[in-house]
């Protein structure tokens, strides 16, 4: 049975991840040479023209110019890289991805007692360097145990790879630790120019022609799960969308036009021979298509000529194809990649490196994964991001603000202290490393800890181009306020009158509170008060922007008569508290007839020092000095004043 899955009615739209949408540099890739091949010299000069790349990350090695080397030359390679990335340019910390090129060496072959498993692809031992993986380079790290293999930790992950990010859930904590790596290569130097033409960053797909082929035998070598996972990989895309051709009768598929992706058992189908020379689907391949065939030896070679055995993806290289997965040896299928999960990977924005990995179980083993890393396809062209940052009023200086951007498109999403002008003149590198950058994401917090003009800039950009906006937020001092009352003590007798005024520059409201619950506005007011007690007045000031508050007690007393307040002039005088006994606040006046020291204390019963109510110089007259005693003294106390050689003394009771 042969089904054509076709969805050219269903609106639906692929659904990428933001990342996918930000610009791509090359600065944290590797791109390793062999000087000793004229290929890989080529292939990397015209690699480096075409992305721009930095000359700093060009790995240069001296290696033997064929694919097969043995562990000793590996080693050798190893330690030229391992020089340059440490010793010389000190890039190892740096980068994610490796890229070797046609004529670097392609596998390694052990002669020992371990046999076949041993034998490795060399990416798939480069990709170990200088990390805690190393250990396992030219040993058989297939299997960890004898009913399960070693997977690598980016296996089965959904997020874009980069070396020193934590793997989740290990523990203790442990980075990733390996070099991505990719293989620019081809039966030819003219296939693999012609394939880093059509690959790379932002590859764009007419989604509505774009067409996955996924070919499975009806008699599979193995049923589950690889088999399955081609029907998986094509149901998956039909439900978003996309145009699937799954095969399942003993056709082998040819002759599709515009293939994005392709899965099959290759010359491993039952029946390809019937359709096909050496398993070649004879595809017409878009730009940024991937593939894998279910072949274990696909990657054995890249040489012209060399077409005994198996299929090889030389062959769908040269085709047209942008990117596949192989082997160099005879592996187990344990280590075949995933196709539905590759499906899923590459088509929700992960680059090609990352979705290949994602969905390829083994380290040191025998796999090669052949493109471009970088390469990503889009299926619409984004608009250029035009941002614009929700308004802020002006803040009171010491206030943490929000800042958020609106109209962002996908992609890198930073914010910078200052204005655009002196963002742009800093440094061009618009990132976390500029010495202005704040934050990322859609939104930030800032601190205005001083007063006046603040100005930050969102920068908001993708692969099309970059957009500015910009906040300009006053921060405003608060109201310093000068507050002065007609007097701390009043009586009722003598009516009880306060006068209040609280005095700040660019003040424009006044907010008051009299402590008996009455209220009241105005920079200078009066309010009388009707009962004892103790009140506690605030006024809060604003100046429109910020708000000031300030507190002050009044205590109103009952009688102002002279047993309350001495009167005496000629000497000290200490007058009886009031109210006497208390339960709360309680008002001790004085008289001076000159200006001296005074020192005014509470003792408790037993002598011990309860309260200093004053150490210092009065004026000559009557003053009143407040005492609220401590919630958990009670009974009789003494007070005791003490100016110049003269000591008086009051008993107070305190009742609870």
């Amino acid at each position: 049975m042969r089904i054509l899955l076709s969805v050219f009615s269903l609106m639906f739209f692929l659904t990428v991840n933001s990342f996918s949408q930000a610009p791509v540099d090359y600065r944290d890739v590797g791109l390793i040479v062999n000087v000793d091949d004229s290929n890989s010299v080529a292939i990397a000069a015209y690699f480096v023209q075409q992305r721009d790349f930095p000359d700093r990350n060009i790995i240069r090695v001296s290696a033997p110019a064929k694919e097969t080397i043995t562990p000793v030359e590996f080693d050798d390679m190893r330690a030229q890289i391992e020089e340059y990335l440490t010793v010389t340019t000190g890039l190892a910390d740096s980068l994610n991805y490796f890229v070797t090129t046609k004529g670097v060496p392609l596998r390694v072959i052990h002669n020992s007692s371990g046999g076949d498993r041993q034998n490795a692809s060399v990416d798939a031992e480069l990709m170990l360097i200088l990390g805690r993986f190393a250990p396992h380079i030219h040993q058989n790290s297939l299997f960890a145990s004898e009913t399960s293999i070693r997977v690598h930790p980016y296996y089965g992950r959904n997020e874009s790879y980069k070396r020193t990010r934590i793997v989740p859930g290990t523990n203790p904590p442990a980075a990733y630790d390996m070099f991505l790596t990719t293989r620019l290569t081809g039966l030819t130097r003219g296939d693999v120019f012609a394939l880093i033409d059509r690959s790379g960053p932002f590859t764009f797909v007419d989604k509505d022609s774009a067409l996955w082929v996924f070919d499975r035998d009806p008699r599979p070598i193995q049923l589950n799960p690889y088999d399955l996972n081609l029907a998986n990989a094509g149901n998956y895309l039909l439900q978003r969308g996309w145009n699937v051709l799954l095969n399942e009768d003993s056709v082998f598929v040819t002759d599709q036009r515009n293939v994005l992706g392709y899965g099959s058992w290759g010359s491993n189908d039952h029946f390809d021979h019937h359709f096909s020379t050496r398993a070649r689907p004879r595809n017409h391949w878009l730009p940024g298509s991937v593939a894998e065939t279910y072949v274990s030896t696909s990657a054995r070679n890249f040489t012209p000529g060399k077409e005994s055995g198996q299929s090889r993806i030389a062959d769908l290289i040269a085709e047209g194809c942008t990117g596949a997965s192989g082997y160099v040896f005879e592996p187990y299928t344990v280590a075949l990649t995933w196709v539905n999960m590759l499906a899923e990977r590459y088509t929700n924005g992960h680059n090609l490196a990352d979705s290949y990995y994602m969905s390829s179980p083994t380290f040191s083993w025998m796999a090669v994964i052949v493109g471009d890393p970088k390469t990503t396809i889009i299926t619409e062209i984004p608009d250029i991001p035009t941002p614009t940052i929700k308004a802020v009023e002006n803040v009171c200086t010491g206030s943490t603000v929000n800042l958020t951007a609106e109209q962002v498109v996908d992609g890198n999403m930073h914010w910078f202290a200052g204005d655009s002008l002196t963002v742009l003149g800093t440094t061009e590198v618009l990132d976390e490393h500029h010495p202005l950058w704040i934050g990322d994401g859609s939104s930030t917090q800032v601190l205005l800890d001083t007063p006046g003009e603040h100005v930050y800039t969102f920068v908001n950009e993708n692969f099309i181009g970059k957009g500015f906006a910009e906040a300009r937020i006053e921060a405003v001092s608060a109201p310093e306020v000068t507050l002065t009352v007609s007097a701390d003590t009043v009586f009722l007798s003598d009516g009880a009158v306060v006068e209040f005024t609280a005095i700040a520059d660019g003040a424009i409201a006044w907010a008051w509170s009299f402590g008996d619950g009455a209220t009241g506005n105005g920079e200078h007011i009066s309010h009388v008060y009707t009962r004892t007690g103790s009140f506690a007045v605030s006024v809060l000031v604003s100046n429109g922007t910020c708000v000031t508050t300030v507190r002050h007690t009044i205590v109103v007393l009952q009688v102002n008569s002279a047993g309350n307040i001495p009167t005496i002039a000629s000497r000290i005088s200490l007058g009886t508290g009031y109210p006497n006994p208390t339960a709360s606040v309680t008002a001790i006046p004085f008289s001076l007839p000159t200006r001296m020291h005074v020192r005014l204390r509470i003792f408790d019963a037993l002598g011990r020092l309860v309260a200093t109510l004053a150490d210092e110089e009065f004026d000559s007259g009557t003053h009143t000095v407040l005492w609220q005693p401590e919630a958990e003294l009670s009974g009789s106390v003494h007070c005791v004043l003490e100016a110049g050689l003269e000591r008086r003394t009051q008993r107070i009771s305190i009742i609870r």
